[in-house]
């Protein structure tokens, strides 16, 4: 019977652990292998899920912005518009009171109403001679018991064939040093504001001109 060395047996033995060493090795590098490709797996998917609900929430988000900004670019629009009609018919209305007034000289008050508009610059100015200026027109208003009213001898009236159009009245001292103008130009000027809520409450014009008549 032939013998084998020690040697090679002691190498045979050696090899075959090395095979089961390297085997059991290799196996545990692939179970590593698998179970860090699930675990990049089930990363990936987690991954995915995230970028697939920020983009739902980001889409939401958005489609929310934009509608917001629909919504005020709509609002701002129909306030515009809004504004645009309201100026109009402050306009509109202000160049009707004016035509009207303007013809107050035929209106069966315009006495009453230019002694109204003159009382009011008095109040205005200090005491003392007053002259008061006035369109043509209004030639023969006033008569002598208005004139007492006022002030008698106080009271200078100026009719002007060039006062300015609307009609009311200027008053001024003397020496021209103090002028309060009371004509119905001046006094849609001054009322502005007033005539604004005036007009957006008004249904009726008449409403705007007793807005302007003198108290």
């Amino acid at each position: 019977m032939n013998t084998i060395p020690a040697t090679a047996l002691e190498a045979e033995s050696l090899a075959a652990l090395i095979r089961e060493q390297s085997a059991a090795e290799a196996a545990a590098v692939v179970a590593q292998g698998r179970e860090r490709a699930e675990r990049i797996r089930e990363a990936g998917a987690r991954q995915v899920e995230r970028v697939e609900h920020d983009a739902r929430e980001e889409g939401t988000a958005r489609g929310r912005r934009e509608a917001a900004q629909l919504l005020a670019a709509a609002e701002t629009e129909c306030q515009r518009r809004y504004l645009q009609a309201r100026e109009r018919l402050i306009e509109e209305s202000i160049a009707h009171a004016s035509e009207r007034l303007a013809g107050l000289a035929t209106r069966p008050d315009a006495a009453i109403v230019v002694e109204r508009l003159i009382a009011a610059g008095l109040q205005i100015l200090p005491p003392g001679p007053v002259r008061v200026s006035m369109p043509e027109a209004y030639a023969g208003l006033l008569d002598a018991a208005a004139l007492d009213r006022l002030g008698g001898a106080r009271i200078e009236i100026k009719l002007q064939p060039d006062f300015p159009s609307g009609g009311g009245v200027i008053l001024e001292t003397p020496e021209g040093r103090l002028r309060f103008d009371n004509s119905f130009g001046a006094r849609l000027r001054r009322l502005a504001d007033r005539l604004r809520r005036a007009v957006a409450e008004a249904r009726h014009i008449d409403q705007l001109a007793a807005v302007t008549r003198p108290d």
